[in-house]
C-alpha cells in the first residue's frame, strides 16, 4: 500500500503554537483541549498511509494498524453520533461504528477523530472520553469530560474543568489539579495553575509531578530538544530543565513554536493584516531562515510548519505551499509528506475528507456556504446597493418585508429596514434612509435544547471566501465570550466593502452576526445609537477589558 494525498477541505482553526494572545483557555504548543486533539510527539516521524476505501465522510491514517474513519449521515452532516469507526488497511470495519466525532473548526463546523497512539485511542460517547485499545476493548471507561491520546505512557485528562494524567490502566499518576496540562514529550509536561486576573502561571513538572521549572511564567510551550519556550511580560525566550535561559526571554515575537530539527519558528503579525509572517530562529535565538512565510490567520501554526526529518511545509504571500529544507531553501518534499498531508504519530490533521460530487463541487466553487449571498450582495465599482436590488437576493426561505418600513423595534428610529430569513436559524436584515439600504446584517442564533452542537449557528467561514478578508486592527477588537473583529472584503474586481463581525456565547446557546457596509464608519455612525449597534449589529464600543472608548481602526 502506498501513501495517498487527498486534500483536506474542512477548516481547522485551531491555534497552534504559543502565542501572545490572553485568553481563559490553556494555552500551549499542545493542540486545543476542548477539541480533543492530541499532540504531535516530536521524535515519532511516520509517513501517513491512507487506506483506499470509498464511502466515507473523512478516512484516517493508519497508526497500529487502523485508520479512524467517519460515516456519512446525509441526513444530519453535523451530528457527531455513532459516526467513528476504525478499518484496517484492506478496509475492513475492525471496531463498529459505536462512537461520536469531535467537533473541531473555527467554531465547531466540522469534525474529527483521534488517531491510535502507544496501542490506544482516545475516543468519546455522549460527551463522555475514555481509551479502547485496537480490538475494540475499553481499557479505560468512557468516565473524562475530555482526553488527549498517550504521548510519552501517559494520556491527559479533564475532569471537573481541572487536568491531570492517567497511565494506560487508567490509573491516575498526575493529580486532576492543574489548570492547564500539556502533553509529555521527553519526560515533562508544561502545567498551570490559576493566577491573577484569569489567567495562568505556568511550570514544568515531570512524571512523578515533581516541580521541575517553577509557577512563574505566562505561556509556555512543550518541552522539546532539551529546551522549552517561555513568555514574562509578553516576551518570548528559551530555558532549560534547570530554568537556565539559553535563549534570553526578550524574544519580541507574537508567537512562538518549539524546536524541532534545531529550528523553531517565529510569528509577527503582517502590517494591516491579521495573517502571520514567520521565519525560524536557531538555539542562539538568531533568525536564521528570513521570514518570507505567511499563515492565514485562522490557520495551525504547529504539524506541518515544523520541521521534520529537516524538511517543513511553508506557505508564501500568494498561499503556495512547498517544502524547505533547514537552511531554508525550496526543496522536494521527501515522501510521506506533502502539502495536503503532513506525519507524524498522532496527526488528526492527516485524515483526508472524502466528499459527495455535489460537496466537492460547492468547495471548488467557493468554499463558503452562503456565497451565492455575499456573492450578490458584492458591489462592482460605482455601484450602490437599492433596496429593489435586496429584495430579489438569492436563496430566501421566507420574505418578512421586501419593501423598506420604518423600524418598529426601536422606538424613535429613523431607519428602515428590510428582512429575510435564510434558513432556520438564518435570517439578512439591510438597513437604512427611506431611499437606500446602508448596511446588511447576516445574522443567526440557536439555543442548546435546538441543537447542542450548534450547527445553525453560522461563522464567518460560512458567507465569505476568507481569502478575501483582511483583518483590520482596532481598539475595540474583543476575545471571549463576546468576539468582535473589523475586517476589509476585497472581491476581484469589485470594490472594497468592510465587515463586522461578532459573536455571542452563553450558557442557553449563541449567535453571529455579520455586518457589511461600504464604510467601516458606518457601523459606528452617529446615526445609529448604542442600542441599534448592540441590537443589531452586536457590536460594542468597548476593549478587550470592557471598558467603554472610542473605536478606531487601523487600516
Amino acid at each position: 500500500m502506498k501513501p495517498v494525498y487527498l486534500a483536506l477541505t474542512f477548516a481547522i482553526a485551531t491555534l497552534m503554537g504559543c502565542s501572545n494572545e490572553k485568553s481563559n483557555e490553556p494555552v500551549t504548543s499542545t493542540s486545543s483541549e476542548q477539541e480533543g486533539v492530541s499532540t504531535v510527539d516530536a521524535k515519532k516521524y511516520e509517513p501517513c498511509v491512507i487506506p483506499e476505501v470509498e464511502g466515507y465522510q473523512q478516512v484516517g491514517c493508519l497508526r497500529d494498524g487502523l485508520a479512524g474513519v467517519i460515516g456519512f449521515n446525509e441526513a444530519d452532516p453535523y451530528t457527531m453520533s455513532n459516526r467513528v469507526g476504525y478499518i484496517d488497511e484492506n478496509g475492513k470495519v475492525i471496531i463498529p461504528f459505536e462512537y461520536d466525532a469531535i467537533l473541531t473548526g473555527e467554531g465547531g463546523e466540522a469534525l474529527t477523530f483521534n488517531d491510535f497512539s502507544e496501542g490506544l485511542v482516545a475516543v468519546v460517547k455522549n460527551d463522555k472520553y475514555g481509551f479502547i485499545d485496537s480490538k475494540g476493548a475499553v481499557v479505560v471507561p468512557l468516565q473524562y469530560e475530555w482526553a488527549s491520546n498517550f504521548s510519552d505512557g501517559l494520556a491527559v485528562v479533564r475532569d471537573n474543568e481541572l487536568y491531570g494524567a492517567i497511565d494506560k490502566t487508567g490509573k491516575v499518576v498526575i493529580p486532576i489539579e492543574y489548570a492547564s496540562l500539556g502533553d509529555f514529550n521527553d519526560g515533562f509536561a508544561a502545567a498551570a495553575y490559576p493566577a491573577q486576573d484569569m489567567n495562568y502561571q505556568y511550570g514544568l513538572i515531570n512524571k512523578d509531578n515533581k516541580e521541575v521549572i517553577p509557577f512563574m511564567y505566562e505561556q509556555m510551550g512543550r518541552f522539546s530538544e532539551g529546551l522549552v519556550a517561555v513568555q514574562i511580560d509578553g516576551k518570548w525566550g528559551y530555558v532549560d530543565q534547570s530554568n537556565k535561559p539559553v535563549i534570553a526571554i526578550d524574544l519580541d515575537y507574537e508567537q512562538v513554536n518549539d524546536f524541532s530539527s534545531g529550528l523553531a519558528a517565529v510569528f509577527s503579525y503582517k502590517e494591516n493584516s491579521d495573517n502571520m509572517k514567520y521565519g525560524y530562529i536557531d538555539k542562539t535565538g538568531q533568525l536564521v531562515i528570513p521570514m518570507n512565510f505567511t499563515r492565514i490567520f485562522w490557520q495551525d501554526s504547529e504539524g506541518k510548519i515544523d520541521f521534520k526529518n529537516g524538511y517543513a511545509i511553508v506557505n508564501d504571500d500568494e498561499g503556495e505551499e512547498f517544502c524547505i529544507d533547514t537552511k531554508g531553501k525550496k526543496a522536494e518534499c521527501p515522501e510521506g509528506i506533502d502539502s495536503t498531508h503532513w506525519y507524524s504519530s498522532n496527526d488528526e490533521y492527516a485524515a483526508a475528507e472524502v466528499m459527495t460530487e455535489e460537496q466537492q463541487a460547492a468547495v471548488d466553487s467557493d468554499g463558503a456556504r452562503f456565497s451565492s449571498i455575499t456573492d450578490y450582495l458584492a458591489l462592482k465599482p460605482s455601484q450602490q446597493w437599492t433596496w429593489d436590488q435586496l429584495s430579489s437576493i438569492p436563496d430566501v426561505q421566507e420574505w418578512r418585508n421586501k419593501t423598506p418600513v420604518k423600524d418598529q423595534y426601536q422606538e424613535g428610529s429613523s431607519n428602515f429596514l428590510i428582512e429575510a430569513r435564510l434558513t432556520d436559524t438564518g435570517f439578512m436584515t439591510a438597513y437604512g434612509t427611506q431611499k437606500e439600504p446602508k448596511i446588511i446584517v447576516l445574522s443567526s442564533g440557536q439555543g442548546f435544547m435546538e441543537d447542542e452542537a450548534l450547527s445553525g449557528v453560522y461563522e464567518i467561514a460560512d458567507f465569505f471566501n476568507l481569502n478575501e478578508l483582511v483583518r483590520i486592527k482596532s481598539n475595540c477588537d474583543v476575545d471571549g465570550m463576546f468576539d468582535q473583529k473589523f475586517y476589509k472584503w476585497q472581491k476581484k474586481g469589485f470594490q472594497p466593502l468592510y465587515v463586522s463581525s461578532s459573536y455571542m456565547g452563553g450558557n442557553a446557546g449563541s449567535e453571529s452576526k455579520f455586518g457589511i457596509a461600504e464604510s467601516i464608519d458606518e457601523f459606528f455612525s452617529s446615526k445609529y445609537d448604542d442600542s441599534f449597534r448592540y441590537l443589531y449589529l452586536g457590536l460594542q464600543s468597548v476593549d478587550q477589558n470592557y471598558d467603554d472608548v472610542v473605536c478606531t481602526f487601523d487600516e
